[in-house]
């Protein structure tokens, strides 16, 4: 529900409540402007009713009353650009609420692109194999590097090569008893294009995750996981939608992977946290 809608719902309020609720729907951007004094100058009513109608929507702060209006004026117009998010004009609070609004739509066409047959399989792939190898390049290496010390916390060793020719060596090395999860947008790295070729000569089970582009590595993977897919790969201010459903996608792999055998996984990292708690003491 939207502030919008949970102002027009409210019950039992005085008059100098419907005074306030009446100004915020009659002046929401500028409100987004104002601090709680200046709102009660402007609407004629007293700080304390500010504060009393932000406790009777149960918002903890005034600030947080800004943010969902934010959010409720950028939501009543089209969806946000994952490549210009924000605009130069915007302040804060309609940044915080574009931003929140990119990820939640980000979140829901990962979820709409997810196959649970192919993330399910591609769990079973990590499981059964003795090497895990994950081959990505520039920021979502960051990425590779934080699945890998999930995976660490439960024992599970990870390889994540990044420089080109650790990549290719890697590759080379590989065999039918590793799997490797492929990150690549669209297939257009001499060195990524080099990687498959040498994994899938080595017989080596591929899991690309992708955009939904016409990527050519896609006939090589045994899965695919793909990304939300709007973002333009070189006209945008960063890479805000790739990114979140990376991690998302990760996230999921790590959960299914944990879950396989999750008493033994939790037992696993409390012993390890007590053994360096009593190192350090």
């Amino acid at each position: 529900m939207t502030i919008l809608k949970q102002l027009a719902n409210l019950k039992d309020v005085t008059p100098s409540e419907e005074v306030l609720i009446a100004y915020i729907n009659q002046h929401r951007k500028e409100v987004l402007m104002m601090t709680p004094q200046s709102l009660s100058e402007a609407s004629f009513v007293s700080v304390a009713t500010v504060y009393r109608l932000l406790g009777k929507l149960g918002i903890s702060s005034f600030s947080d009353l800004k943010v969902a209006l934010a959010y409720t004026i950028t939501n009543q117009h089209t969806s946000v650009d994952p490549n210009y998010p924000v605009d130069l004009e915007d302040n804060l609070q309609t940044s915080v609420a574009k931003m929140t609004s990119l990820y939640q739509q980000t979140l829901e066409e990962t979820i709409s692109l997810l196959s649970e047959e192919a993330l399910k399989s591609s769990v079973e792939l990590l499981l059964q194999a003795e090497t895990i190898d994950i081959y990505a390049a520039s920021a979502n290496l960051h990425f590779a590097r934080n699945f890998k010390f999930q995976l660490q916390e439960i024992g599970t060793l990870v390889n994540v090569p990044d420089e080109d020719y650790v990549q290719r060596l890697s590759a080379a090395n590989s065999t039918k008893d590793h799997v490797a999860i492929v990150v690549s947008y669209g297939g257009r790295g001499q060195t990524t294009q080099e990687v498959v070729k040498l994994l899938t000569k080595n017989q080596t089970p591929i899991i690309l995750v992708t955009s939904t582009q016409n990527n050519p590595l896609v006939s090589e993977a045994r899965e695919v996981l793909f990304l939300a897919s709007d973002e333009n790969h070189y006209n945008k201010i960063s890479s805000f939608s790739t990114r979140f459903s990376l991690l998302m996608l990760f996230d999921l792999l790590y959960t299914g992977y944990f879950n396989h055998n999750g008493e033994e996984n939790r037992r696993f990292k409390l012993t390890n946290y007590q053994k360096m708690n009593q190192q350090l003491k």
